[in-house]
């Protein structure tokens, strides 16, 4: 019972987190090591999964419209925004895997908290998202592969810096996600495949749901949040868990 309650919470902190800009990813490897559970990393992948899940469900309007019409300006942008993301991955994915410590996740904490203080006090602009936004948005989710940095976050404060309106460009970030996360639960299952290991299947199934539902709440809450400027409460949040972090990890 103690297994699945672990189960439970890991499901909750990566659907809670995923889309809420407090990084996931720093969550993640705090918690996962704290739980000392095994197969940390299939793990991981089914609670990405669970909130890919999440955000198709929340944008299936949006998405099947995107199918119907696929040479759309959209899915343009998200192709273009997907693209320096892969190559800082490809470039520098040794590094982004070994940068986990504990200076890094203080610093990565404190760099997110910053970031949305200065999304709270941008202007809102009117502009949709265009190529030339839909490449900066693509580096600073790259850059977000840091642990501790949230995507959500990054990209967030990347569209409005270059001009785009915030509830346009909270849901460019969310569309982007969607081949983020597909590449990377294909990367890591290709890694499983070489390591022999023992699933506990109904571990696997309670976090898959938890994510995913968790992963809804976590989209409408930082949809609601967002329009009307209340960011900094999360700012709040990552300052205190940096001092956690430095002061008993």
């Amino acid at each position: 019972m103690i297994e699945i309650i672990k189960y439970i919470f890991i499901g909750f902190i990566q659907g809670l987190t995923e889309f809420l800009p407090i990084s996931s990813s720093g969550h993640i490897v705090l918690f996962g090591s704290m739980f000392n559970l095994d197969n940390l990393l299939l793990i991981s992948v089914v609670a990405h999964v669970g909130t890919l899940f999440a955000v198709i469900f929340c944008y299936r309007k949006q998405l099947f419209t995107l199918i119907r019409h696929p040479f759309n300006k959209t899915n343009l942008n998200l192709i273009i925004a997907t693209i320096p993301t892969v190559i800082l991955v490809l470039l520098f994915n040794s590094f982004f895997e070994n940068s986990f410590s504990t200076k890094t996740l203080v610093w990565g904490f404190l760099i997110s908290a910053v970031l949305l203080v200065i999304a709270d006090f941008k202007k809102d602009s009117i502009n949709p998202v265009n190529k030339r936004s839909a490449l900066y948005i693509g580096l600073a989710q790259g850059l977000a592969l840091l642990p501790g940095i949230s995507r959500s976050g990054s990209t967030l404060v990347c569209g409005l810096l270059v001009g785009v309106e915030k509830n346009q460009a909270l849901d460019f970030s969310f569309l982007m996600s969607i081949p983020i996360i597909v590449a990377s639960a294909i990367y890591e299952s290709i890694k499983l495949f070489s390591a022999q290991i023992t699933i506990n299947w109904l571990g696997i199934f309670v976090v898959l749901i938890t994510s995913f539902m968790f992963g809804i709440l976590s989209i409408k809450i930082m949809l609601k949040l967002v329009k009307k400027n209340k960011l900094y409460f999360f700012s709040i949040y990552l300052i205190v868990l940096s001092l956690i972090v430095l002061l008993f990890f």
